[in-house]
């Protein structure tokens, strides 16, 4: 009987280790947070949206979900209601087995399992790069000398291709688990075709077919479900910077062609398809075009900072929520940037054109 005592405790040993659930555990800089409701979002494919699938509430600034061990490894996010100010909100993470620890500051931290490890390096390099590009940004702001204007925009040219590699070397490094082919959909406006398809050479068969839908490749595209294009706009209302009410419907079926823009500051690819956005509403703003962005920001300064540097100069609305604005609601936006272009009576005749896409279709609603 004596030689099983010596077993108790390595069975007691592995009880506890079966016992023992993976779990999120989640600590805020700002105590401002405690008392707010910290929503768990995930997704079961890439064709449908994030939904929150549990919920707590935040205790002396920290937070805690037990995670499910047989769910599917991919990205899922963490929202705070009405988070406190300077609180980034949207915060993803990589959905794995293992305890999990995120330290939330106005640049969030996490760690603890082998892909949030490796999440967080891809971001910490993606984020020095992004400081060296808002630099840039604001020198060229700053000076008058057309010449070392241009110095600093071929700077952030140059890190914009720096930030395209790290991308890009991130993604095909996991292109064969969810989290590469989630950030090849984040990050696709960071690549160009080439890097496209070549990190598509290395997915699944299943996830080849998914981009191609997502990028018009296929020969016989399928419409996307959601699809607006056809119907008559959804009206929006929401409060500019300067805290006046303005609506969608103020521009829209009143004879004048309008581009709804749902951005956001923090937003890389948003950013990148700017300088496409400001020279279209240059060109046609004369011949009856106009824009109304709607941003998912929760920082109101950065949100204001970033239409003054990007010269944004048309109607802007946001109710400072983040992913949790009820702006975006209407029409089901789960990624940006996101577009819907309104026709001269008010029907949506096309959704996320870029670039020369863009400049196209205005020529032919504006000739």
């Amino acid at each position: 009987m004596k030689r099983f005592l010596y077993l108790l405790p390595a069975i007691a040993l592995l009880l506890s280790a079966c016992s023992q659930k993976s779990q999120l555990n989640g600590k805020f800089a700002n105590a401002d947070n405690d008392g707010k409701q910290v929503y768990l979002l995930t997704m079961k494919d890439f064709n449908a949206p994030f939904q929150p699938v549990d919920s707590t509430i935040v205790k002396d600034g920290a937070f805690s979900f037990e995670l499910n061990d047989s769910t599917e490894v991919g990205v899922a996010y963490i929202v705070v209601k009405e988070a406190a100010a300077g609180t980034p909100n949207g915060i993803p993470f990589v959905y794995e087995k293992g305890n999990i620890e995120m330290y939330i500051d106005s640049v969030p931290k996490v760690k603890g399992t082998p892909l949030n490890e490796k999440s967080q390096a891809f971001f910490d390099k993606l984020a020095v790069v992004a400081k060296k590009m808002e630099t840039a940004d604001a020198k060229a702001a700053q000076v008058t000398d057309p010449n070392e204007r241009q110095g600093y925009i071929d700077e952030m040219q140059g890190l914009q291709k720096e930030m395209s590699t790290i991308g890009y070397d991130f993604v095909k490094e996991n292109i064969s688990n969810r989290i590469g082919e989630f950030y090849l959909v984040s990050f696709i406006d960071l690549f160009d075709d080439n890097q496209v398809q070549d990190l598509l050479k290395l997915a699944s068969p299943e996830y080849q077919k998914l981009i191609n839908n997502l990028l018009g490749l296929d020969d016989q595209p399928q419409a996307q479900q959601g699809s607006f294009i056809g119907k008559k706009f959804i009206d929006i209302t929401g409060t500019t910077p300067d805290g006046k009410t303005i609506s969608i419907s103020e521009y829209a079926g009143k004879g004048k062609v309008v581009l709804v823009d749902f951005w956001a500051s923090w937003c890389g690819p948003c950013i990148k398809e700017m300088p496409n956005v400001v020279a279209a509403y240059q060109k046609y703003k004369s011949k009856g075009f106009e824009i109304v962005g709607i941003s998912l920001d929760d920082d109101k300064s950065k949100w204001t900072a970033a239409i003054k540097n990007l010269n944004m100069a048309w109607p802007q609305m946001s109710d400072l929520k983040g992913w949790e604005s009820q702006l975006s609601a209407p029409y089901n936006v789960t990624s940006i940037p996101y577009t819907v272009l309104i026709d001269k009576d008010g029907t949506i005749v096309a959704e996320n054109l870029r670039g020369q896409e863009l400049e196209n279709k205005l020529s032919e609603l504006l000739k």
